[in-house]
Order: structure tokens, then C-alpha cells, then sequence
């Protein structure tokens, strides 16, 4: 077992949330209008955009130059759809003026994009999310902008202070992410640069918060860097205490939280790589398990709380497309919605939405029911029940099993401080049951204790001095909790709490 670690409220509520991710140029159109309608507006008269009905293909098309009209309004309008399957948070790529359908190409850090509705448009999709007790994290994009932002074109001019805020070479030439000239890097070494950013009251971090924005998530967090995510946590926490600030890493990201002091949480696109390779036979038992303690050893367990565990996004193919099968989707589901981190889903998951590399993975939402996996929401929704229904399982501290068993199943154990507090999950990747007694290192599921597979796939075992005798199908999983079965006597009394 793990050293018990005390989390504040913070880490706590922020670890309790599941969020949902929306592209917003393909969610949803507001206000009843159609893509014809919508992309009829002037926001939509640029050099080089391909106007696309809501059912037409993403594909062969210029790459960030396709709209097909969703916006914020949209998403305002499918709220009650959201808080229906469980969510309490929605994430948005970027909505700032741009000339892309994505975003993140920015012109302009302090106007919200037209073509998603302005300013109000926001006000009211905030409004709308907190009378719902839901919460928005935006994506800011520090490392780069257009080379259509006007500070970019200051630059190019001659102006000598905004030069400054860029980095060029003799040549003219100029650092830009991944050599993609249209998006120049900034120069986050200029002080004046951090001040617009997120130093100042007035910054783009500080701004939108105070306009009521909830959180953000950082683009490209390599790039960004652990020095100026901790100078800005620093910042944003005089002001804004509760703001999460979130990085995105595709890898390992122990680094980050070991410096200390910068982002609460990461993107653990390191869950998602051991998940789907070992669902795809890429890794064995052993990889998986070790996959998720080396997570907790290297995040430790506020970072890892505090991270987002996801499958897919606006930059992956789809989880179906990827994994082969609804069958294997729902394995993956259930691990993303119980090991330790907030479960991102991406738009469409739920419903069993499929689609290849981007630009295929950001195809419009489909809202016609006919078109819908109603299976499959239906377990989405079940897992996120289950979740939000036990403390355990939003923010307990994590200990792996799995790695001590025959055969080919990922085991572990979700804890809190309150005794009896825990989920013991199992899946069985074995083409044979896995039929073991399981030892369990664990206080606090005394001898006598029932367990009952909440997901209802499994029947009921007993706690043995200890241990536990599994009988789990052949592909088959668990999510075990205790309960009690008595009418004049119960396990878990309080003078057993620390």
C-alpha cells in the first residue's frame, strides 16, 4: 500500500469531475439554423474556407479550412443532454479569433471567434453550465499565434518592441511549432510576453477567468515549459485559488509534477497508450499493471488525481476506429472510468462514433438517435453513475494487484482514508477465467465482507481473512464494492476512521 496521502478540497473537487470535450466547430449549430443557414453569415467570408453540410464528410478537404457551423450556442443547447449522461464539466478547443476551423491559430486572445457567436455567446454558455452546477475549462494556446495576428505583423513591419515578443533569424526566417510557418512561436523569455499572457490582471489567462471561465488547459505544454507553468500557477492562484490549470503531454509526464509548483494536472496520455496497446495484444498484463503504478510513483497522487484520463480526442482517431470492436470500446470505457485522474470523453464516444486520424476523428456530432449506439451510452452513462456514486473512485489513492496474478488481467484497488471506502477492479484480457484467491493488502474490508460487481456483469464474492476468491470470465471485468447485508449490525463503524 501506499504511504496515505491527505488531499485538500481542491484536489479533491477537482478530481471528482467528468469531462466532456467538444470540438466546437462540429458539435452542435444554435438557434435552430442549419450549416446552410449558419455559414451564410459574414464570419464565414475568408480566403479559402470550404462551406460543408452537417453530414457531409470531413475528408479531401484542406486541412483547418472546412466549417461546418457549430457553436457556442449549440453547445448551450445540448447541455441537458450532458448533465443527463453525468458530465460536470465541458473542455473546449479553442475559441479565440482565428482564421482555422481549430483555433489554434489565435489572431486575437481577447475576442471570442464570431463564427462561434462572440462574447455573449460565452456569457450565456457559462451562465447556462454554472445554473447547472457544471464547470469550463478553455485551451490556451501560450506557444504560438498566426501569422496573421497583428502583433506577428507589427513585427514583420519593423516594429522593434514586437520583433522582440517573436524570435527571427538573420535570414528573416523565424522559430515556429513544428516548422509550420503559420503559426510563429512566441518568445515566452520576453517578460513583456508573460505579462499578456498570464501575468498581468488583464492577461489572457487572468481575463477570462474573471469573465468566468472555470480552468484551462495548456496546448503543447513541452513547449510552454515547466518555468513558466510554474511562474503562472503562481500568478493565478492570488487571484483565482480554485482555477485548475492542466498541460498537455503525450507521454510520461513525472517531470512536471516532480518540479512542483506548475500544472495541477496533465493530459495522461500515458493511460492511453498502455490501454490500447494492451487491448490491442501490443503489451502484456505485466506492461499494464506496472504502466499504472509507475503513473502513481511518478505523478504522485494529487498529480495523478488531478490529470485527465483519455481515449481519444481532436488529435487521435476514435476509440472504436482504433480498438477494432463495441466489445473492446467498453473494456477501455470502464479502465478510463476508474483508474485514478478525471475521465475525459470526447464528443460522440458516448454514441459510438467512429473516425480515423484528424481530420476524420472531428466529424460532426450525430444528433439523429437512429444513427446512435444506445448500448453503448448506455454504459457510459452507467460507468459515470458508478464513479460519481463512490468517493473511492473519484479521488481514493490507487493500489495495483494484478501484477502478482497468473494470467492476463489488469487488478487494482481504489482507497480512501474512510474504512471500507474502496473498489476493487478486474479485468480479465485472458481467453480463460481467471479463477484465484487475490490477497488483499487492504484494512479495512474485514473478514465477512460481501462484494458486488456494480456494473451487475459478475456475481457476488466474499472478503476471507483477507483475501478474495475471483471467478472472472474469460474477457470478462468487476468493479467490486462493499456493502452491507446486515439489518442490526454493520462492518464499517466510525471509531475504525484514522
Amino acid at each position: 500500500m501506499n504511504t496515505p496521502v491527505q488531499l485538500d478540497d481542491f484536489t479533491r473537487q477537482t478530481a471528482s469531475q467528468v469531462v466532456y470535450q467538444i470540438f466546437p466547430e462540429r458539435f452542435a449549430i444554435g438557434n435552430g439554423l442549419s450549416s446552410a443557414d449558419k455559414l451564410a453569415q459574414a464570419a464565414y467570408d475568408i480566403p479559402g474556407a470550404v462551406k460543408r453540410g452537417w453530414d457531409e464528410s470531413t475528408l479531401n478537404q484542406p486541412w483547418g479550412q472546412q466549417f461546418y457551423g457549430g457553436d457556442l450556442d449549440g453547445i448551450t443547447d445540448k447541455l441537458d443532454y450532458l448533465a443527463d449522461l453525468g458530465v460536470t464539466g465541458v473542455y473546449l478547443t479553442p475559441v479565440f479569433s482565428a482564421p482555422s476551423n481549430h483555433k489554434y491559430d489565435a489572431t486575437d486572445f481577447f475576442s471570442i471567434d464570431p463564427m462561434f457567436g462572440g462574447e455573449s455567446a460565452l456569457q450565456r454558455l457559462i451562465t447556462a453550465l454554472h445554473q447547472r452546477g457544471m464547470k469550463l475549462t478553455l485551451d490556451a494556446v501560450l506557444n504560438h499565434v498566426s501569422d496573421q495576428h497583428p502583433w506577428f505583423l507589427a513585427a514583420q513591419a519593423g516594429d522593434t518592441e514586437k520583433r522582440d515578443w517573436f524570435t527571427f533569424r538573420a535570414d528573416g526566417s523565424y522559430l515556429c511549432w513544428q516548422d509550420y510557418g503559420l503559426m510563429p512561436e512566441l518568445n515566452l523569455a520576453n517578460p513583456a510576453v508573460r505579462d499578456v499572457l498570464y501575468r498581468q490582471p488583464r492577461s489572457l489567462v487572468q481575463h477570462w477567468l474573471g469573465q468566468g471561465v472555470d480552468n484551462w488547459r495548456f496546448d503543447v505544454a513541452q513547449d510552454v515549459g515547466i518555468p513558466v507553468a510554474k511562474e503562472m500557477a503562481a500568478c493565478v492562484a492570488e487571484r483565482y485559488p480554485q482555477a485548475s490549470l492542466l498541460g498537455e503531454l503525450n507521454g510520461y509526464s513525472a517531470s512536471w509534477f516532480q518540479a512542483g509548483g506548475g500544472f495541477h494536472g496533465m493530459m495522461n496520455y500515458w493511460y492511453r497508450t498502455a490501454i490500447l496497446a494492451w487491448l490491442a495484444g501490443e503489451i502484456d498484463a505485466t506492461q499494464m499493471n506496472r504502466a499504472v503504478a509507475d503513473a502513481r510513483d511518478g505523478y504522485g497522487l494529487q498529480g495523478l488525481l488531478c490529470s485527465w484520463n483519455m481515449l481519444s480526442s481532436h488529435d487521435t482517431p476514435r476509440l472504436i476506429t482504433t480498438v477494432g470492436s463495441i466489445e473492446k470500446a467498453r473494456v477501455a470505457l470502464l479502465m478510463q472510468l476508474t483508474l485514478p485522474g478525471v475521465p475525459l470523453v470526447y464528443y460522440g464516444e458516448e454514441i459510438g462514433m467512429e473516425g480515423g486520424a484528424d481530420p476524420d476523428c472531428r466529424r460532426p456530432m450525430r444528433w439523429d438517435e437512429r444513427e446512435w449506439n444506445l448500448s453503448q451510452r448506455a454504459w457510459v452513462k452507467q460507468l459515470i453513475s458508478i464513479r460519481q456514486a463512490n468517493p473511492a473512485l473519484q479521488y481514493g489513492d490507487v493500489t495495483v494487484l494484478g501484477d502478482r496474478l497468473p494470467g492476463n488481467a489488469l487488478v487494482f484497488l481504489r482507497h480512501t482514508e474512510v474504512p471500507g471506502q474502496a473498489a476493487l477492479v478486474i479485468v480479465n484480457l485472458s481467453d480463460q477465467p481467471l479463477k484465484t484467491r487475490l490477497l488483499l493488502p487492504y484494512s479495512h474490508w474485514y473478514d465477512g465482507v460481501p462484494l458486488r460487481d456494480a456494473t451487475g456483469q459478475t456475481a457476488d464474492t466474499q472478503v476471507q481473512a483477507a483475501s478474495v476468491q475471483l471467478d472472472i470470465a474469460p474477457h470478462g471485468s468487476a468493479i467490486y464494492e462493499a456493502f452491507e447485508p446486515y439489518s442490526n449490525y454493520t462492518f464499517f463503524k466510525p471509531r475504525n476512521c484514522a
